[in-house]
Protein backbone atom coordinates (compact mmCIF):
# COMPACT_ATOMS: atom_id res chain seq x y z
CA UNK A 1 0.00 0.00 0.00
CA UNK A 2 1.35 3.36 -0.87
CA UNK A 3 1.23 6.52 0.97
CA UNK A 4 -1.13 8.14 -0.78
CA UNK A 5 -3.66 5.23 -0.38
CA UNK A 6 -3.02 4.68 3.05
CA UNK A 7 -3.97 8.73 3.31
CA UNK A 8 -6.87 8.03 1.39
CA UNK A 9 -7.73 5.17 3.63
CA UNK A 10 -7.36 6.93 7.08
CA UNK A 11 -8.82 10.30 6.12
CA UNK A 12 -11.00 10.35 2.66
CA UNK A 13 -12.71 7.08 2.51
CA UNK A 14 -14.59 7.41 6.03
CA UNK A 15 -16.09 10.32 4.85
CA UNK A 16 -17.75 8.51 2.17
CA UNK A 17 -18.47 11.04 0.07
CA UNK A 18 -20.40 11.48 -2.81
CA UNK A 19 -19.39 13.30 -5.82
CA UNK A 20 -21.22 14.39 -8.87
CA UNK A 21 -19.97 16.79 -11.31
CA UNK A 22 -23.10 18.11 -13.02
CA UNK A 23 -23.93 21.46 -12.89
CA UNK A 24 -26.84 23.59 -15.16
CA UNK A 25 -26.80 27.10 -15.50
CA UNK A 26 -28.24 27.92 -12.19
CA UNK A 27 -25.42 25.91 -10.34
CA UNK A 28 -22.60 27.37 -13.06
CA UNK A 29 -23.56 31.63 -12.07
CA UNK A 30 -23.73 30.24 -8.28
CA UNK A 31 -20.20 29.03 -8.27
CA UNK A 32 -18.39 31.88 -10.86
CA UNK A 33 -20.55 34.36 -8.03
CA UNK A 34 -19.12 32.97 -4.77
CA UNK A 35 -15.48 32.49 -6.28
CA UNK A 36 -15.35 36.05 -8.18
CA UNK A 37 -13.77 38.25 -5.24
CA UNK A 38 -11.48 34.59 -4.25
CA UNK A 39 -10.34 34.21 -8.03
CA UNK A 40 -9.41 37.84 -8.10
CA UNK A 41 -6.85 37.58 -5.13
CA UNK A 42 -5.68 34.00 -6.60
CA UNK A 43 -4.76 35.71 -9.86
CA UNK A 44 -3.56 38.51 -8.35
CA UNK A 45 -0.88 36.19 -6.70
CA UNK A 46 -0.06 34.07 -9.31
CA UNK A 47 0.76 37.64 -11.46
CA UNK A 48 2.97 38.68 -9.17
CA UNK A 49 4.64 36.19 -8.74
CA UNK A 50 5.36 35.44 -12.33
CA UNK A 51 6.77 39.48 -12.36
CA UNK A 52 8.70 38.74 -9.82
CA UNK A 53 10.37 35.58 -11.43
CA UNK A 54 10.58 37.77 -14.67
CA UNK A 55 11.90 40.89 -13.36
CA UNK A 56 12.99 41.26 -9.66
CA UNK A 57 11.78 42.48 -7.04
CA UNK A 58 14.33 45.79 -7.20
CA UNK A 59 13.65 46.53 -10.51
CA UNK A 60 9.40 46.42 -10.16
CA UNK A 61 9.69 48.71 -7.37
CA UNK A 62 12.56 51.17 -8.14
CA UNK A 63 12.93 50.67 -12.12
CA UNK A 64 12.27 54.24 -12.68
CA UNK A 65 15.70 54.69 -11.55
CA UNK A 66 17.58 51.94 -13.29
CA UNK A 67 18.44 51.65 -17.21
CA UNK A 68 16.42 48.94 -18.94
CA UNK A 69 14.31 48.47 -16.11
CA UNK A 70 10.54 47.12 -16.47
CA UNK A 71 8.16 49.93 -17.93
CA UNK A 72 5.50 51.82 -15.67
CA UNK A 73 2.76 49.47 -16.99
CA UNK A 74 4.39 46.22 -15.46
CA UNK A 75 5.52 48.02 -12.17
CA UNK A 76 1.81 49.26 -11.46
CA UNK A 77 0.69 46.12 -12.25
CA UNK A 78 3.27 44.60 -9.74
CA UNK A 79 2.12 46.89 -7.40
CA UNK A 80 -1.17 46.37 -7.76
CA UNK A 81 -1.64 42.51 -7.89
CA UNK A 82 0.86 42.50 -4.95
CA UNK A 83 -1.68 44.73 -3.17
CA UNK A 84 -4.75 42.30 -3.67
CA UNK A 85 -3.02 40.16 -0.92
CA UNK A 86 -5.03 42.65 1.62
CA UNK A 87 -8.52 40.87 0.27
CA UNK A 88 -7.69 37.75 1.37
CA UNK A 89 -9.83 37.75 4.64
CA UNK A 90 -12.79 39.34 2.54
CA UNK A 91 -12.43 36.49 0.12
CA UNK A 92 -12.64 34.29 2.67
CA UNK A 93 -15.61 35.98 4.58
CA UNK A 94 -17.65 36.02 1.36
CA UNK A 95 -17.22 32.45 0.79
CA UNK A 96 -18.24 31.75 4.86
CA UNK A 97 -21.27 34.23 3.53
CA UNK A 98 -21.82 32.18 0.31
CA UNK A 99 -22.38 29.21 2.23
CA UNK A 100 -24.80 30.31 4.95
CA UNK A 101 -27.42 28.68 2.59
CA UNK A 102 -27.77 25.45 1.25
CA UNK A 103 -25.40 24.11 -1.51
CA UNK A 104 -25.78 20.80 -4.09
CA UNK A 105 -23.90 18.29 -3.75
CA UNK A 106 -23.10 19.03 -7.78
CA UNK A 107 -22.04 22.41 -6.22
CA UNK A 108 -20.15 20.96 -3.26
CA UNK A 109 -18.19 18.60 -5.17
CA UNK A 110 -16.52 21.37 -7.28
CA UNK A 111 -15.83 23.39 -4.15
CA UNK A 112 -13.94 20.83 -2.80
CA UNK A 113 -12.12 20.32 -5.39
CA UNK A 114 -11.11 23.83 -5.60
CA UNK A 115 -10.14 23.50 -1.74
CA UNK A 116 -8.18 20.20 -2.26
CA UNK A 117 -6.19 21.98 -5.38
CA UNK A 118 -5.71 25.44 -3.23
CA UNK A 119 -4.42 23.27 -0.14
CA UNK A 120 -2.26 21.22 -1.84
CA UNK A 121 -0.21 23.97 -3.67
CA UNK A 122 -0.20 25.40 -0.51
CA UNK A 123 1.20 22.19 1.44
CA UNK A 124 4.39 21.76 -1.25
CA UNK A 125 5.32 25.72 -1.30
CA UNK A 126 5.02 25.83 2.39
CA UNK A 127 7.11 22.45 2.63
CA UNK A 128 9.39 23.91 -0.17
CA UNK A 129 9.73 27.12 1.41
CA UNK A 130 10.44 25.59 5.06
CA UNK A 131 13.18 23.30 3.88
CA UNK A 132 14.85 25.48 1.61
CA UNK A 133 15.18 28.34 4.78
CA UNK A 134 15.90 25.35 7.13
CA UNK A 135 19.11 24.04 4.65
CA UNK A 136 20.63 27.14 3.77
CA UNK A 137 21.88 30.59 4.88
CA UNK A 138 22.70 31.72 1.79
CA UNK A 139 20.58 34.87 1.28
CA UNK A 140 21.34 34.88 -2.81
CA UNK A 141 19.71 31.65 -3.58
CA UNK A 142 17.02 32.29 -1.02
CA UNK A 143 16.16 35.61 -3.61
CA UNK A 144 16.96 33.48 -6.63
CA UNK A 145 14.19 30.92 -5.46
CA UNK A 146 11.59 33.93 -4.34
CA UNK A 147 10.82 31.96 -1.20
CA UNK A 148 10.06 34.92 0.55
CA UNK A 149 8.15 36.45 -1.83
CA UNK A 150 6.32 34.13 -3.79
CA UNK A 151 6.33 30.68 -2.04
CA UNK A 152 5.32 32.03 1.48
CA UNK A 153 3.09 34.59 0.58
CA UNK A 154 1.34 32.42 -2.21
CA UNK A 155 1.03 29.45 0.66
CA UNK A 156 -0.44 31.54 2.91
CA UNK A 157 -2.87 32.98 0.60
CA UNK A 158 -4.04 29.57 -1.00
CA UNK A 159 -3.99 27.89 2.62
CA UNK A 160 -6.07 30.66 4.12
CA UNK A 161 -8.87 30.68 1.06
CA UNK A 162 -9.18 26.97 0.85
CA UNK A 163 -10.80 27.40 4.15
CA UNK A 164 -13.64 29.32 2.83
CA UNK A 165 -13.66 26.51 -0.22
CA UNK A 166 -13.90 23.71 2.45
CA UNK A 167 -17.08 25.49 3.99
CA UNK A 168 -18.83 25.95 1.11
CA UNK A 169 -17.96 21.94 0.15
CA UNK A 170 -19.21 20.71 3.35
CA UNK A 171 -22.37 22.66 3.03
CA UNK A 172 -23.36 21.22 0.30
CA UNK A 173 -21.62 17.52 0.76
CA UNK A 174 -23.09 17.04 4.43
CA UNK A 175 -26.06 15.25 4.90
CA UNK A 176 -29.21 16.61 5.37
CA UNK A 177 -29.27 16.82 9.15
CA UNK A 178 -31.57 19.28 9.79
CA UNK A 179 -35.53 18.60 10.80
CA UNK A 180 -38.64 20.77 11.68
CA UNK A 181 -38.04 22.80 14.95
CA UNK A 182 -39.00 20.56 18.41
CA UNK A 183 -41.19 22.79 20.79
CA UNK A 184 -40.83 21.37 24.12
CA UNK A 185 -44.21 22.11 26.11
CA UNK A 186 -43.67 22.81 30.11
CA UNK A 187 -44.92 20.05 32.45
CA UNK A 188 -48.06 22.08 33.73
CA UNK A 189 -49.01 22.61 29.64
CA UNK A 190 -48.47 19.03 28.87
CA UNK A 191 -52.05 17.63 27.98
CA UNK A 192 -52.72 15.00 30.45
CA UNK A 193 -53.86 11.56 29.55
CA UNK A 194 -57.16 10.68 29.29
CA UNK A 195 -58.83 8.11 31.98
CA UNK A 196 -61.04 5.82 31.09
CA UNK A 197 -64.74 6.03 32.09
CA UNK A 198 -64.48 3.54 34.74
CA UNK A 199 -61.69 5.86 36.96
CA UNK A 200 -64.15 7.77 38.62
CA UNK A 201 -65.01 4.96 40.81
CA UNK A 202 -61.58 3.33 41.20
CA UNK A 203 -60.00 6.60 42.45
CA UNK A 204 -63.14 7.22 44.72
CA UNK A 205 -62.83 3.69 46.34
CA UNK A 206 -58.98 4.37 46.38
CA UNK A 207 -59.71 7.71 48.00
CA UNK A 208 -62.06 6.83 50.65
CA UNK A 209 -61.76 9.93 52.44
CA UNK A 210 -61.79 12.09 49.60
CA UNK A 211 -65.33 13.57 48.66
CA UNK A 212 -66.44 12.17 45.26
CA UNK A 213 -68.40 14.93 43.48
Amino acid sequence: MTLLEALYDAYVRPLNLQLSWRLNESSRNRLLLAGALPAIVIAGQITAAALSYIFSPSELYYGEFLEGGPGEFWRLLYRATTTLSVLQPAAVGALFFAGMRRWSRDEGSWMLLVGAALAGVAILLGCMATVVLTATEDQDLIDDLRVNLVSTQIAQAFGFLSVGFFFVAYRGLAPDTRSGPRTRLRRSEATPPSLPRHSGALVCALHAFAPCG
